[in-house]
């Protein structure tokens, strides 16, 4: 698309496959279709996201400049979204690919959003670096850390809880599920995906972490006002396949 070099990789964990679209361990996929058609709609693109696959990178790829005004300043950012075509298990040799295919070396330049058991719906937590045991309970995340050798790339979790004390639904069973409509499941995703668009934009318009993670992660209670949500589908299409 263009010489210069690449920003971001903005890399959204799912599976693929028609039966996967609307789990609770596709949030990463979910997301990265909401974010892109958020900057399609900001840069006024024509039309919905385009995403490439790219076989030999195991990958749907977009590779866009987006450009923003802060200020009286303007900047533009050359990211790269990508959706692995691994299944889960394996992102990490996907993320390899990509990140030697547009020669980019810094892990701090990766930034990896995905479901988290362990974080209550509606929440965001947002991590960098700590040992292998700060990915544990994320088999995309643990695979990344893995096939890299580091964990200093950023993670964007989005919270999808567990299922209530007592209940028989295993923690796998869970996140293969889809969103569900009681409880305001899908209300709360869609509502996270705007509030984590708004901190990953801060996020790679300011690349201050601390202060990103401080503005955006603080709140445990569950925002006021939520919009019913008819569905967490965004329009896409892909060339290549």
């Amino acid at each position: 698309m263009t010489s210069r070099p690449v920003d971001y990789l903005l890399v959204g964990l799912g599976n693929p496959g028609n039966e996967y679209t609307t789990t609770r361990h596709n949030a990463g996929f979910l997301f990265i279709d909401y974010i892109a058609n958020v900057m399609a709609m900001d840069q006024k693109w024509p039309t919905p996201p385009v995403y490439q696959r790219r076989m030999n990178l195991s990958a749907d790829i977009q590779d866009v400049v987006f450009s923003y005004t802060k200020g009286a300043i303007s900047n533009s950012l050359r990211i790269v979204l990508v959706k692995p075509l691994t299944y889960m298990n394996e992102s990490g040799v996907a993320v390899k690919k990509v990140m030697d295919f547009y020669q980019l070396t810094d892990p701090k330049k990766v930034i990896v959003v995905s479901d988290d058991i362990n974080t209550l719906p509606g929440s965001l937590a947002i991590q960098d670096g700590g040992d292998l045991k700060s990915l544990a309970g994320q088999k995309g995340q643990e695979s990344i850390g893995t096939v890299l050798g580091t964990t200093n790339f950023i993670r964007f979790r989005l919270g999808v809880g567990k299922p209530l004390s007592g209940s028989t639904t295993t923690i796998p069973q869970w996140v293969l599920g889809p969103f569900s409509r009681d409880n305001k499941e899908m209300d709360l995703f869609a509502w996270l995906m705007g509030h984590t668009t708004q901190a990953l934009l801060e996020f790679v318009e300011t690349n201050d972490l601390k202060l990103c993670r401080k503005k955006f992660t603080k709140s445990k209670k569950i925002p006021s006002g939520l919009v019913s949500t008819e569905s967490l589908i965004s329009p896409y299409r892909i060339e290549g396949m």
